[in-house]
């Protein structure tokens, strides 16, 4: 695939050429196309571009970027002319002729026309010169004035997009697509968000967890701390009972002692 690339990189730079005629300029940045726009002397932009039955097929679309032609402007040759390419000429008050021929092919050729009026004062006019492998197919369009002056301020209005954009402008007639923005989803935050209503809701049951354990271990040390106030209460009763007890038995025995010794004497 690299050599197929490096090969047609070195076909197209050995087959482009220079303009021959003083008369013509190579307009290869959108800042060119609007200098040559801005003239008012009558001059004429003549773009090579693909012509509507080339753009349906991706074969002939193939074979017309490897397509060459000699071109003859009014009897002056200007050189080799490639497609995509956008030239500035000076035409001729009335009507001009323009003769394409294949390079490769001497026998194939055609001739196209268009007006220009050739004065001071008259806006630059874009022609669309609709290239093809099928000579028969080629033809050049004159745009109007109102879409000579939409393709102006288009590019006056943006210049990104480089030539590229410049041909896609004279396609389209000066009306540009401008691709509607699509709002994305933030799926990173969204799930950041969702983590931490997660966390929140964890610590929120750890916490109600410590207060239930701090419930059970308040709980647990009243209970122990009441037990032994029924222990301190409980023991004096005991005591008193056997005191009772002792003085009952010695009274009991004293009370026998003297009887003993009642019954002695």
């Amino acid at each position: 695939m690299l050599k197929i690339k490096f090969g047609l990189a070195i076909v197209s730079i050995i087959l482009s050429a220079g303009l021959n005629a003083d008369s013509a300029r190579r307009l290869d940045s959108q800042e060119s196309v609007i200098d040559a726009l801005s003239q008012t002397r009558g001059g004429a932009v003549l773009a090579f571009i693909d012509s509507s039955a080339d753009q349906s097929s991706a074969v002939r679309n193939l074979q017309g970027l490897l397509s060459t032609y000699l071109v003859e402007l009014n009897g002056t040759d200007l050189g080799q002319v490639r497609r995509n390419t956008v030239i500035q000429v000076r035409p001729r008050l009335g009507l001009n002729k323009l003769k394409l021929t294949n390079v490769f092919d001497k026998s194939q050729s055609t001739e196209v026309t268009f007006p220009a009026m050739r004065s001071a004062g008259v806006s630059t006019s874009i022609i669309d010169i609709q290239t093809s492998r099928q000579f028969d197919w080629i033809q050049a369009i004159t745009l109007s004035g109102t879409e000579v002056q939409l393709i102006e301020d288009a590019l006056k209005r943006s210049q990104h997009g480089g030539m590229k954009r410049v041909l896609a402008l004279i396609r389209a007639r000066g009306k540009e697509i401008v691709p509607q923005k699509i709002d994305r989803v933030n799926w990173i935050g969204s799930r950041s968000a969702v983590d931490n209503s997660d966390n929140g809701s964890d610590s929120g049951s750890l916490s109600s967890g410590e207060s239930f354990s701090e419930t059970v271990v308040g709980d647990s040390n009243t209970s122990s701390m009441s037990v032994p106030e029924s222990v301190d209460t409980s023991e004096p009763p005991a005591a008193s009972t056997y005191e009772a007890i002792s003085e009952t038995v010695e009274s009991e025995s004293s009370s026998s002692v003297s009887t003993d010794r009642r019954s002695y004497y």
